[in-house]
């Protein structure tokens, strides 16, 4: 109901996404992926590869013909390649570090492909990475008005940008829609003042970056697909960090329950508990203003009690 109320109103959706393993000491491969707006922090949907009541193939490498492609099988083989930690590196090498990961991978669009360790769930199957983004944005995109704009920012990988390109196809060609990549250090806020920018082509892509920097932190953005590719306005407006707050916010919280050994390859336990905590993030968790998302959005007067939010 509160979605209905927010996509069938707005003027506009400035939309952001991001993506992380949905258990971070587990190593079994299941992501997840989240989209809301990018300055409330409203979240409009979330998705994991992960399906409880399906059984993968026991061999076999991928074919796009087979009923069951989009299903990893349990005979899936990593390539050792551990990702490097970058976040305390300057931009620019950051980003280059992020495209070297990417590029380690056997199938740059799957996250997987940069697991050191994997170990299949126990139950259910996992899907494909790549699948579940392009499902991710078909859903999204199909929340969202014909007729209005929507602006997306993006994390630095393939998995999101192959897949928002492609089922944003139609509204590139119709000159209605923003994609961009967005990395900002952790330091950076809307207050920085942008007096220079420099512009780099970097990755085998040969993206185009602008960047900005000051005594106290650097900002980045890569604009993907448009018409309105002015970089000043995108490093002054553009964030991915509501979403990712969201998520590690979720991590943080829960950090015993969803490591905890007999959950690491039983992801399905945590799904009921991924839709009461969007619920609970967009209607009852008040920011340091006393407000919700969904009363940043201006989508409710007040927030929800969680006795209200669970009758």
């Amino acid at each position: 109901m509160f979605d209905a109320r927010w996509v069938n109103h707005a003027s506009q959706y400035e939309l952001s996404s991001y993506y992380l393993p949905l258990q971070p000491k587990s190593n079994n491969g299941v992501l997840w992926f989240a989209t809301g707006d990018a300055q409330t922090g409203y979240i409009l949907c979330q998705h994991v590869n992960y399906s409880g009541d399906e059984e993968p193939l026991s061999d076999g490498d991928h074919d796009p013909y087979n009923d069951s492609c989009r299903l990893v099988c349990r005979g899936y083989a990593i390539e050792q390649d551990t990702p490097i930690s970058s976040t305390s590196l300057v931009l620019k090498e950051r980003i280059d570090l992020k495209y070297q990961a990417i590029l380690a991978r056997n199938n740059v669009e799957d996250p997987m492909g940069n697991l050191s360790h994997f170990h299949y769930p126990t139950k259910g199957a996992l899907i494909r990475p790549p699948y579940t983004s392009y499902a991710h944005f078909l859903h999204v995109l199909s929340l969202c008005n014909d007729n209005r704009r929507v602006i997306l920012y993006l994390p630095q990988d393939p998995v999101l940008r192959s897949a928002a390109l492609s089922v944003a196809l139609q509204r590139i060609q119709h000159k209605t829609i923003d994609l961009l990549y967005v990395d900002e250090d952790d330091n950076w806020n809307g207050t920085n003042s942008i007096d220079k920018i420099d512009i780099l082509h970097m990755g085998w892509w040969r993206d185009r970056w602008a960047m900005t920097s000051n005594k106290e932190a650097s900002k980045g953005i890569c604009y993907l697909a448009g018409n309105n590719s002015d970089p000043k306005e995108w490093l002054n407006r553009a964030s991915i960090r509501q979403i990712a707050f969201y998520q590690h916010r979720f991590q943080t919280l829960f950090e015993d329950f969803i490591n905890e050994p007999r959950r690491k390859l039983r992801p399905g336990g945590l799904l009921p508990l991924l839709d009461i905590f969007r619920a609970w993030h967009n209607l009852c968790y008040q920011g340091r203003n006393g407000r919700t998302a969904a009363q940043n959005l201006g989508i409710t007067q007040s927030p929800l009690t969680l006795k209200e939010l669970l009758s």
